[in-house]
């Protein structure tokens, strides 16, 4: 077990040191937009990106990524020809990963709006932010795209939603994170053009504020479900999303872009340049030391850890009270074990949570984390199930009828003679569970929670260098596993009496009778 872990560590290691100081050059001169037509183009998933292409680029073929750090890592490593995103996105691209450049033609126009419900407080509201947008002082919007739009972050101030008078009640906020300039992290907050309108408008009516994080494509279905009350996220108004909700007046325009490679490896000073441990030691300060990034590490682990721990808890002691149950043959509760057990393992985990969190708890305000729980803990009593009827299953029969003959009772043959005798067979398969839980936390960013994986995203989306922080991440995985597993182990040697002490094997028994 060691051996591998340390052998894994040390590959991911040299895989980083190789990645920071590889540096592959384009070649040839800027392609035209036209030029793109039956490339390979790389979209966001749940971005209105891919009907663009569909429309100006017909015969290109397109391919989804879930955020702007995946597209730009892709196209860096020529597994696709462009990227369509915003201009202003395009800029800060640039400007941190200089080997990218875009395209001076517009694809297309955009408009972005401010989503709600369709539904009447949903409209409700939508016409309270409309009334706001068309009382803005002239020159606001602006003064606000200078600002953010701007190199300078030292001039991107906000109103902090903490501090906002929530006379009138707190608005939940739906955005991704990491859709630099409009709503990006940065020093540990959510911040962005976007967010600075949405805050304005709650301090002028009176609305308190909660921002919620999460994947680009849960944004929508958060508004329907009630979840959230609006969301902004970079959001293009387009025609088939307003059939299913309801869009502001647009409070700002612009121009969709290609982002290429930058040709004969031109690059503008300030990029992930030199040689490799320049290399590391640069990624190494985006990644953890600017802006204080760790911490978000570190918040992020503890999510993990939180839910892992509470899962495998509540999941240990659900299993085993449903195996309670079941265990002498009752029709009633093996029929209901059964088809939850086919419900619950019969889908994939990631659109288990979504159930959960969308349709399930839609109308309830419960926390992100709480619904992981929830669900992991379902996954995880499932195999505890079919692990406690596999090892009590290997329980040769002979065992309960000489408990019976000696005058044992059912429930205290189980405890006594079986169940001790089970959990040597079980504990192997139940340590690699665990392994598998902690690795399936990773989805959970679905459902606006901010567990490790999310974090390593958020901080890719604001350096655009994907390998780094994911190297970083999996090494954090690697130890969460091999601590539960070490755990596991201890638990594992003392359960084996060839194990154990004489004393301790002998615990209980008179001699010399």
């Amino acid at each position: 077990m060691k051996k591998r872990f340390f052998a894994g560590l040390a590959a991911l290691l040299l895989m980083a040191f190789l990645s920071a100081g590889a540096e592959e050059a384009g070649t040839g001169a800027l392609p035209s937009l036209k030029e793109l037509n039956g490339k390979i183009i790389g979209v966001q998933t749940g971005s209105s990106f891919d009907k663009m292409v569909e429309t100006q680029l017909p015969e290109a073929r397109i391919e989804y990524y879930n955020n702007k750090a995946d597209l730009a890592e892709a196209l860096i490593g020529k597994k696709i020809d462009a990227i369509i995103v915003d201009e202003p996105v395009a800029r800060l691209m640039s400007y941190e990963t200089p080997r990218l450049t875009w395209l001076p033609e517009y694809l297309d126009t955009f408009s972005f709006g401010c989503v709600f419900a369709k539904n009447e407080q949903g409209a409700k509201l939508r016409d309270e932010f409309n009334a706001f947008l068309d009382g803005l002082p002239a020159g606001t919007a602006e003064s606000l795209k200078e600002k953010w739009l701007a190199g300078d972050e030292s001039r991107k101030t906000m109103p902090d939603p903490a501090s906002l008078p929530a006379t009138n009640g707190t608005l939940r906020v739906a955005t991704e994170a990491d859709y630099a300039p409009f709503t990006y992290v940065r020093d540990g907050r959510v911040v962005g053009y976007d967010l600075e309108i949405v805050a304005l408008f709650c301090q002028e009516r009176g609305y308190g504020m909660q921002i919620v994080n999460m994947n680009f494509d849960g944004i929508l279905p958060s508004v329907q479900s009630g979840k959230c009350q609006l969301a902004v996220s970079g959001i293009t108004i387009t025609p088939e999303r307003e059939e299913s909700v309801l869009f502001s007046k647009p409070y700002f325009t612009g121009g969709t872009v290609a982002v290429v490679l930058r040709p004969d490896g031109a690059a503008a000073a300030g990029g992930r340049q030199g040689d490799a441990p320049e290399g590391i030691a640069a990624s190494f300060e985006k990644t953890f030391i600017r802006e204080n990034r760790w911490q978000m590490f570190l918040s992020g682990i503890g999510t993990t850890l939180l839910i892992t721990v509470l899962s495998l808890l509540f999941g240990t002691i659900l299993g085993f009270m449903v195996y309670m149950a079941c265990r002498n043959g009752n029709p009633v509760a093996n029929g209901i074990a059964r088809f939850f057990i086919w419900l619950v393992r019969g889908m994939p985990v990631v659109v288990l949570m979504m159930i959960l969190y969308y349709i399930v708890f839609a109308s309830i305000a419960i926390p992100g984390i709480t619904v992981a729980v929830i669900g992991f803990t379902l996954t995880f009593a499932a195999s505890v199930f079919g692990l406690l009827k596999m090892g009590v299953g290997a329980i040769d029969r002979g065992q309960f009828e000489a408990a019976y003959a000696l005058g044992y009772s059912n429930r205290r043959t189980f405890y006594q003679i079986i169940l001790p005798q089970a959990i040597p067979h079980v504990l192997p398969a139940y340590q690699g569970e665990i392994v598998e839980l902690i690795k399936a936390t990773a989805i959970v960013g679905y459902i606006a929670v901010q567990d490790l994986t999310k974090m390593g995203d958020i901080v890719r989306s604001r350096t655009y260098e994907a390998f780094f922080p994911l190297i970083a991440v999996t090494v954090v995985y690697f130890v969460l596993e091999g601590l539960f597993a070490f755990g596991i182990s201890r638990i594992r040697i003392g359960s084996k009496p060839k194990k154990g002490t004489q004393p301790g094997i002998l615990k209980g028994v008179r001699r010399h009778d």
